[in-house]
This record gives structure tokens, sequence and C-alpha cells, in this order.
């Protein structure tokens, strides 16, 4: 076997020296560079072509520049200002209240607040397009609320309509909010004490320290969520499409759907339209980069502190509604609302009057239609997060670990992705597979070429994130025993990094279940899935069964992922008692 140390005393080659194990990882190398280029580049080059042609994918045509130029017409124009619109609302909205339920629970004597972190981080998982549904149930023209009012109340005056910008802003806000509390979590918990104390000896009430320390002290990590919420608003699908289209609202997601699914189909504008899309999402993401990089406020030093707790006295029950507000209105009130629309035969704001039956869960076990779009979900999430994980895993080990020449380029293409919508890039792969020859469109195989290159960057920060803390000293320990580069990788550095491992898949398996923006113009009725059935069943109107495959589908999940957490919680016990396998 080979051994790095012991070749220290004659000169070394080049292969030797970046892999240390022959040409295995070397080959691994070019392999995973080859790979996530042709998964980057493909629909982002398609996308380019596709927007200087005038004919649609896979069809003769000539080149042209009259689809940049449909960027200026006015309806474009006022499509760029709505969606900019929507995005800083919701985006604003989200940090406001993300940020005050992480303080109220992370930083006052909050009664409950652990399960409120709960039930807070656990509406986090509720996809964006089961969000909308419910509350489109909820607070349509012909939905519980107008019902309840008129039906029960006879209020006749009064309508509620989610069919609005508010309806969308609104709802936007709801799904967006436990992103900012899981990024505002932290910062708030590592403040240091020292900082608020000063400021209380100094005669200083405790709204004046929250807002001239506390907030000042926390102003670059809300500026960065504020950034990010704006960029997941904008490229934000089913949400402004479940709601928006039937209200005559259009942003620039939409729109680019609307231009490809319905007739007359015009891809050209639609792959311009998509290209200037990610180019808003990279301006705001550079802008967040930009941020980062400048000197930020250190809100933990090395001096010995702890918060103190504070006291809400009278203000608890104000507090405590607002907490439980979110909660009830992002994650119980719509679980509920799908639980009593799935199990009634037709429509009644009035449950005391409506007509119960098990006939849309019974028709779950009896269409074929429905067990297949079981089963591709289970290939594309289970088995698609698994190559994912594969991927990621290389990439990270690369770039972070071995650093052969051109590990940067992999690191960017790898991340690249993530400025990209979802709608956009599965309109850019419909363009590329129409040309290239490969048969793959219509096939579960593209949804999986989707989901991965769309959410890769997601695994390598979870599995990098662990390969960075994990000394490199160990490994060679290993070869230093006579262990290969190999053998070091297998038998020290992947048992050290499973927690992470099983958190990349656990985060890959639920983005991949939960998509639905690169899936809706990619899915045909072999390749369907349950965010594409639940989808295609709503649009229908059919909100009982869209409903009843909403709630099994969550159920399964959150089964998945109760069991993952005991499966990572046994990996973790065993790496703190040293017990490293395979060692």
């Amino acid at each position: 076997m080979t051994n790095p140390i012991a070749m220290a005393g004659r000169p070394v080659s080049l292969g030797e020296r970046l892999f240390g194990s022959g040409k295995v990882l070397g080959t691994l190398y070019l392999a995973c560079f080859v790979v996530v280029a042709l998964l980057v580049l493909i629909p982002l080059v398609a996308l380019v072509i596709g927007s200087l042609r005038d004919a649609a994918p896979g069809l003769p045509g000539s080149w042209t520049l009259a689809n940049w130029a449909g960027l200026m017409s006015k309806g474009v124009i006022g499509t760029f200002a709505t969606t900019i619109g929507i995005g800083l609302a919701s985006s604003i909205a989200s940090a406001v209240v993300g940020t005050a339920i992480a303080f109220i629970l992370h930083r006052t004597d909050m009664r409950l607040a652990r399960l409120l972190a709960a039930l807070v981080s656990l509406s986090f998982f509720l996809p964006s397009f089961i969000l909308a549904m419910a509350w489109i149930i909820i607070g349509s023209p012909g939905g519980l609320i107008n019902g309840l009012l008129q039906d029960v109340l006879g209020i006749e005056s009064f309508k509620v309509d989610a069919y609005s910008h508010f309806g969308i802003v609104f709802v936007m806000a709801l799904h967006q909010v436990p992103f900012v509390y899981l990024m505002m979590r932290g910062p708030i918990i590592g403040m240091d004490a020292s900082f608020e104390e000063a400021a209380r000896a100094a005669g200083a009430s405790q709204l004046s320290v929250l807002r001239r320390v506390t907030l000042p002290l926390l102003s670059y990590s809300l500026t960065s969520s504020v950034v990010l919420s704006f960029i997941l608003a904008i490229e934000q699908f089913a949400i402004p499409a479940l709601m928006g289209i039937p209200g005559h609202i259009t942003v620039l997601a939409t729109q680019l759907y609307l231009l490809v699914r319905f007739p007359p189909p015009n891809y050209g504008l639609a792959a311009a339209l998509g290209l200037s899309l990610s180019m808003l999402t990279a301006l705001a993401l550079w802008l967040q980069r930009r941020i980062a990089r400048k000197n930020r406020l250190a809100v933990t030093t090395g001096k010995a502190g702890r918060l103190a707790p504070v006291p809400l006295g009278r203000w608890r029950w104000l507090a405590s509604l607002f907490c439980w507000s979110y909660v009830m209105l992002a994650l119980i009130l719509p679980v509920i609302i799908l639980g009593y629309v799935s199990v009634i035969k037709y429509f009644n704001a009035n449950p005391f009057e409506a007509a119960y039956t098990l006939r849309n869960y019974l028709f779950l076990l009896d269409s074929s239609a429905t067990m297949r779009s079981f089963w591709n979900t289970l290939v594309v999430s289970g088995f698609g997060a698994l190559l994912g994980v594969v991927l990621a895993t290389l990439i990270s080990y690369f770039t972070l670990r071995l650093k052969p020449p051109g590990h940067t380029a992999l690191d960017m293409a790898a991340n690249l992705p993530f400025g990209v919508p979802g709608v956009v890039l599965g309109l850019g792969l419909l363009w590329a597979y129409a040309y290239l020859p490969v048969p793959i469109y219509g096939t579960v195989t593209i949804l999986v070429i989707a989901f991965i290159t769309r959410f890769l960057a997601y695994a390598t920060e979870t599995i990098g994130g662990r390969l960075v803390q994990i000394d490199k000293s160990l490994e060679e320990a290993a070869w230093t025993a006579g262990a290969t580069r190999l053998e070091g990788i297998r038998r020290v550095l992947l048992p050290l990094a499973v927690p992470s491992l099983q958190g990349a898949y656990f985060l890959l398996f639920m983005a991949f279940f939960r998509e639905i923006a690169s899936a809706v113009l990619l899915y045909t009725a072999s390749s369907n899935v349950l965010s594409t059935s639940i989808w295609s069943s709503f649009e229908q109107a059919n909100w009982g069964l869209a409903s009843a495959l909403s709630l099994v589908g969550m159920i399964a999940v959150f089964i998945f992922m109760y069991a993952l957490m005991l499966l990572t919680r046994g990996s973790r016990k065993g790496e703190k008692s040293g017990m490293l396998p395979g060692v």
C-alpha cells in the first residue's frame, strides 16, 4: 500500500501529490467535474440558444433578437414591477415576523418556548403549494371564510379574496417566516451578553436596549435574511401560480409558465424571460454576498457571559398571541382544513351540514396513476437524493480537502444553480433534451437530473461544513499506520461525517419531495410524482383528492423524517463515544 508519509523522501509525481492512491481519485475528480459541468451548462446554454431562436424546441427556425426585444413590452415591464413589489413586501414581512419570533422564543421568558420553536421549524417542511392550496380553500371567493360569513352569519357586505396581491404576499410571508427564524436563531442565541448589560448599566430601558443595541448588532444577519428571502420570493412559482393566475396577477415565474403551457406557446420569449429572472436572482445573490464580505459587528466575543432572559411581564399574553397566531395560520389551520376537505363529498363551508366520506382516500388505493406517482416520488426523492449526496460528497472532498487544479471552478459550478429559479431550470432542460439525442424527456430521469442540479448546493454546504471541522491529522494518522488515501477516507473521514451525510440526504429528500417549479414543465403522465399529482388535482378543481394526497404525502415525509432523526441520533452517540465503524 502506498504511504503518503513515506513518500516524503523521494520525488512525488503530480498524480501522487494530488490523489495519493494512484488513478482512482484522479478519475473520480475528472468524472465529477464533467458531470457537474454538464448538469449546469446544458440547461443554461440551451436557454441562451432558445432565447435567440424563433421556433419551439426541436423545430427548425432562424436566429433572432425579437425575444429579447419583447422584454421591453409594457406587459413584461409590468410583470417585472409586480415581481419585485411582491418580493419586497413578502421578504420584509417575513423578516420582521421571523426575527420577532426568534427573539421572543430565545431571548425572553416565554412559556412553552421549546414547543413553539419545534412547531415553527416544522412549518418549514410544509410545501408552498400545499400551503397555498389550503389558504385558497380558506380565503377564496367560494371558500370557507366567505361561506361562513354569508351562509352562517348572513354577512354579505364583506368578502375575503385570496386571489389578490395581499393574499399572495400573506401566504408567501407565512411560508418564508421559518426560513428567517432558522437564520436569525443562531445570531440571537450567540450574542455576547456584555453589550446589553453595559447599556442597562448606563440606565437604558429594555426598549432602548432593543432599539439601540440588539437590533444594530443583528443588522448584518437581518439584512442578509431580507435579501435571501427576496430571492426565494421572486423565484417562487407555486404560490403566485395557484393564487395569482385566477386573480390575473402575473409574476415572472408564472409568466414563463403561461408562455410555455398555454397556446399559442412562445418558447423563445419564455427563454429570454427565464434568463432575465436568473439575472435578477443573481443580482440579489451578489448583493447578499457583498453584504457578507463587509465588516460586520461582532456579536460573540471571547468573554464569558450568559444572556439573561428578557422578562415579558404584562406583555406575555401579546407575545404568546403573536407566536401562536403564526403557528396556527402557517401550520395547524392549513392541516385541519386539508383534513376537513379530504373527507367531505362536496365542498361546504359549514362542517355541521357537510356530507362526509372516505372516497378520496379509497381512490388513492384504487388508482393506478396515484400509486405510480407514489412510486415515482420514492424513486426520485429516495434514489435521487442518494445520488445527490454521493456527488456532493465528492465535490466537498475535492474542493475542501484535496484541492486539485480547477477545484475553484468546480465549487462555482456546483453553487451556480442556487441562483437559477426552478421553473427556469425546467425550461432549460425542456429546450436541451428536445435537441440532444438522449431519450429521457418525459421520464423520471429528467426529474432526477433537474432536482439534483437545482439543490446540489444544499448538500455541498451541509457536507462541506462538517469536512472543514475534521482535523487532517486524523487522516494522516491512518496514513502513518499504512492506510492509503482511499482507506483513510473510508475508515476515518466518512464515519466522522455520517451525521452530515444523513442531514444532507434528508435535506435533498425533502427538497425533491416538495419541488414543483422545475417539475411542472417536465412531467408527463408516466413520470408524474406526488407534487405534480397534487398540482393536477387542484388545477382540475378536485380539492378533496388534492387535500387527501397532501395529507398522505406529509404523513409519509414526517415518518421518514422521524426515522432519519433516530438514525442520526444513533450515529452521533457513536461519534461522541469514540466508536468509529470500520476502525
